[in-house]
C-alpha cells in the first residue's frame, strides 16, 4: 500500500492508493534522451523528469530518489513512497550526484536504457556484460560516495551502471558504492575512478560488501585508496565477486583489486580477470587476504580466476598477485587459477617474496592452476612463497605448473620457510638461484609426490642447470617420492648441512638423469633417465613417452591419482607428474578441429563468443595451461605473442597471437 500525497489525500486523512502491481519509474534528466514508451506488461508506470520534479524545478537523482524512500514523498505530482518489487529505470545520461542514493530494500534500479525499450532485456550491449551502448552515469562529481544499500529480506539489485568519481573519507564504505546483505546484488556495472582517502581495512575506493552481498559480471577499474581494497573490500561472510573484470586498482596498503578483511567465512571470488592492480606500500598486489581474529566455518574459495600483470611493489611487498594471512585453522581454495607476470618487489628476505603469491598463517589448498613468468625482482619465491612457520601455515600444491618464474635470490619457482605438500606438479624452465628451497626453520618439511623438475637454470648471463637446495637442516627437512629430475645439474637435490651434520632427506621412487646411487641409495631410485624418458623434453613435453624407465617404477601415493594431466593411474605405478598414457595426443599436434564457437586471434587477444556457460582452457604450444575460466556469452582474452590451443566443450582450435 502507498500514500499519495495529494490535495484529496491531505483532506481525506484516511484515503490511500493500493496498486495492484509493480511500479517501474522512467527516469530521464530532461536535457537529453527521453522515454517514448508509454506501457510496461505487469507494471504501472511513472515518467521522470528531474529537471521539473522538485515542484517545478530541478532535482539531483540522489533527491529524488531518497524522497522517494520517505513515507511521506513530495518531489513530483502523485508522490508515494517505494516498495518492495517496485524498479527504477534510468536513461542514458549523466547523473551528477549531490549526495549518496541509499537504496530502498526490493527496489531495483536499472540503466542502460535509449528510452525506447519495454524490457530489461531489451537493452543493446557489448560483448561484455557491463558494455551498454546507451550509457547510464552516476557521477559521484569527486564530492560523495555513490550508492549505499542493505538487504536481508527483499532482492535488491543494482543492473546497468557505471558509477563514476565517488570519493570517500569514510572508514566503512566504499566511494563507489557499498552492499550489505544477502539480497544485495549489483552486476553488470562499470565502478571507476574514485577515491577513498580513509586508511581502515574497512573501506574501499570502489565498493565495500558485507554479509552476504554480491557483485558479479562487472568492471571495476581505476580506482585508488589511501588503504586496502581499491577495487574491492569484502568486510562479511558469504559474500561474492563473480564473473568481475578488477582491473589498474591501486591501494596504498593491501589488496590493489581486492581486499578480503577479518570475516571471510565462505567467501567466494570466481571466475574473475585480477589484472594489472598494485599495492603501492604492503602486500597482494591483485588481492589480498587478513583475518586474524574470525574462526571460518566455511573455507574461503578462489577458482577460475586470472591474475595477470598485478604488483606489490614495495620493499614490503609480498604476492605480488595473492597474499593470504588467516588464522591457522581457516582453510583457503585456489582451483583452476593463472598467474602471469605478477611481480613482488620485496627486498631480500626468507619472509617476504612470492611473485604470485605469499603464503602466511592458513591452510591453503592450491589445485589445477598455472605460474607463468612470475617475479620476485629481489628476494625468494619467484612464483610462491610459503613463510611464517609451522604450524601457521598448511600448503598442499595438487596438479599444478610452474614455467618461466624468476627470482633475485633463491626459489625461481617456490619457497617454504613453513612446511609444503606438492603433489602432480611441474616445475620447468624457471630462473634463478635453485628451483626450489626448503627452509631450516624447526619442524618445516617439503614434501614432494609425483613431481616433475627440468631444466631449471641459474639468473646468471649463463645459466647453468640447477635443482632443489635444502637449507642447513637440523633434522631431516623433505622428503621425495615417484619424482622425476631432468637437465636439474650436479646436484639436482642440495642438502646444506648443518654445521658438520648432514641431514639428508627421504628420496624413494625417484628418476634422475645421471648415476647418483652413492647418494640417494634407495634401491627403488633409477638413474637411467635421459630426454629420451619424455615425449618431447626438447619442447618441454614431459608426458612420459613409449619405453621410458619410469614407466611401473613408481608406487602408489594418495592425492596423486588421478595425474597431472587427469589421467587415471593404475597400479604398477608411474613416476613423475604424468602417468604414461599410450593415446596421448600432444596440444601441438592439433592443426584444426572445427567446432561450433567462434574463437579467432585479435590484436593481442584471443576472443571467444556464443558460448553458453562453457569451461575455456586455453594452452601454449607445448602443453602449459594458461588460462582456464566458466565463460558465458564472449571473452576478450589478452595473451603474449605465441601459439595457443583452446579448448571448450572437448573441442580444440590452434589460434595464433602475433
Amino acid at each position: 500500500m502507498k500514500k499519495l500525497i495529494t490535495l484529496f489525500a491531505v483532506i481525506l486523512l484516511s484515503a490511500t492508493v493500493v496498486h495492484s502491481q509493480s511500479v517501474t519509474y522512467l527516469v530521464h534528466n530532461g536535457t537529453g534522451a527521453t522515454w517514448t514508451i508509454t506501457e510496461i506488461e505487469g507494471t504501472e508506470i511513472f515518467p521522470i523528469d528531474l529537471s521539473k520534479i522538485n515542484n517545478g524545478s530541478a532535482a539531483s537523482l540522489d533527491a529524488w530518489f531518497n524522497d522517494r524512500s520517505l513515507e511521506s514523498p513530495t518531489m513530483g505530482e502523485d508522490a508515494f513512497q517505494f516498495a518492495a518489487g517496485d524498479k527504477v529505470w534510468i536513461i542514458k545520461g549523466t547523473y551528477v550526484l549531490t549526495d549518496s542514493i541509499i537504496l530502498f530494500p526490493g527496489v531495483s534500479v536499472y540503466g542502460g536504457f535509449a528510452g525506447s525499450e519495454n524490457a530489461i532485456s531489451g537493452r543493446a550491449k557489448g560483448d561484455n556484460p557491463w558494455d551498454f551502448t546507451n550509457e547510464t552515469i552516476l557521477d559521484g562529481n569527486a564530492t560523495t560516495m555513490c550508492i549505499f544499500g542493505s538487504s536481508a529480506s527483499a532482492p535488491t539489485i543494482v543492473d546497468g551502471l557505471t558509477i563514476s568519481k565517488g570519493k570517500s573519507a569514510s572508514t566503512v564504505s566504499g566511494a563507489g558504492a557499498t552492499l550489505n546483505g544477502s539480497q544485495m546484488v549489483m552486476q553488470n556495472c562499470i565502478i571507476k575512478n574514485c577515491v577513498s582517502e580513509a586508511t581502515t581495512y574497512t573501506a574501499s575506493a570502489g565498493i565495500v560488501l558485507t554479509e552476504a552481498a554480491t557483485i558479479k559480471d562487472s568492471y571495476i577499474h581505476d580506482n585508488q585508496t589511501a588503504g586496502s581494497g581499491a577495487g574491492v573490500t569484502v568486510y562479511g561472510d558469504a559474500c561474492t565477486i563473480s564473473g568481475c573484470k578488477i582491473a589498474n586498482n591501486t591501494s596504498n596498503l593491501f589488496g590493489g583489486g581486492i581486499f578480503l578483511y577479518a570475516q571471510s567465512s565462505g567467501v567466494s571470488v570466481l571466475n574473475c580477470e585480477i589484472s594489472g592492480n598494485t599495492t603501492n606500500s604492503k602486500s597482494g598486489g591483485g588481492l589480498a587476504l587478513f583475518n586474524n581474529v574470525a574462526d571460518n566455518a566455511e573455507p574461503t574459495t578462489i577458482s577460475n580466476c586470472t591474475f595477470t600483470d598485478n604488483k606489490a611493489a614495495s620493499a614490503d611487498g609480498s604476492g605480488g598477485a595473492m597474499n593470504l594471512n588467516t588464522k591457522a585453522t581457516n582453510i583457503v581454495n585456489i582451483t583452476n587459477c593463472t598467474f602471469t607476470g605478477n611481480t613482488s618487489s620485496a627486498g631480500k628476505s626468507t619472509t617476504k617474496g612470492g611473485g604470485a603469491i605469499c603464503f602466511q598463517w592458513g591452510i591453503h589448498n592450491i589445485d589445477k592452476c598455472t605460474f607463468t613468468n612470475n617475479v620476485a625482482t629481489l628476494t625468494n619465491g619467484g612464483a610462491v612463497m610459503v613463510t611464517t612457520g609451522p604450524p601457521n601455515a598448511q600448503v598442499t600444491i595438487s596438479n599444478s605448473v610452474f614455467t618461466g618464474n624468476t627470482s633475485g635470490n633463491h626459489a625461481s619457482a617456490l619457497m617454504f620457510t613453513a612446511s609444503a605438500t606438492m603433489n602432480n606438479c611441474l616445475v620447468y624452465k624457471n630462473k634463478g638461484g635453485n628451483s626450489v628451497y626448503v627452509g631450516s626453520t624447526a619442524n618445516v618439511l617439503g614434501t614432494f609426490n609425483n613431481c616433475t623438475f627440468a631444466s631449471n637454470t641459474t639468473n646468471a648471463e649463463s645459466p647453468a642447470p640447477n635443482g632443489i637446495y635444502l637449507s642447513t637442516p637440523s633434522a631431516p627437512n623433505a622428503g621425495f617420492k615417484n619424482c622425476l629430475f631432468y637437465n636439474s645439474g650436479a646436484k639436482p637435490i642440495a642438502v646444506d648441512p648443518s654445521g658438520e651434520q648432514v641431514f639428508p632427506p627421504s628420496v624413494e621412487y625417484c628418476g634422475f638423469d645421471k648415476d647418483l646411487s652413492g647418494t640417494w641409495t634407495d634401491p627403488s631410485n633409477i638413474f637411467t633417465i635421459t630426454a629420451a624418458s619424455f615425449f618431447n623434453a626438447d619442447g618441454d613435453d614431459y608426458h612420459l613417452a613409449t619405453g621410458s624407465p619410469a614407466i611401473d617404477k613408481g608406487t602408489h601415493i594418495e592425492g596423486c591419482d588421478p595425474d597431472l594431466g587427469g589421467f587415471v593411474r593404475t597400479a604398477p605405478f608411474d613416476m613423475g607428474a604424468y602417468e604414461y598414457n599410450s593415446g596421448y595426443t600432444p596440444p601441438s599436434s592439433v592443426d584444426k578441429v572445427e567446432y561450433p564457437f567462434n574463437c579467432y586471434a585479435y590484436g593481442n587477444s584471443i576472443i571467444v563468443k556464443g558460448l553458453e556457460q562453457e569451461e575455456v582452457n586455453i594452452y601454449s604450444i607445448t602443453g602449459v595451461r594458461v588460462f582456464s575460466k566458466q565463460v558465458t556469452g564472449s571473452m576478450s582474452i589478452d595473451l603474449p605473442a605465441g601459439i595457443y590451443i583452446v579448448n571448450i566443450a572437448n573441442f580444440n582450435k590452434k589460434v595464433i597471437v602475433r
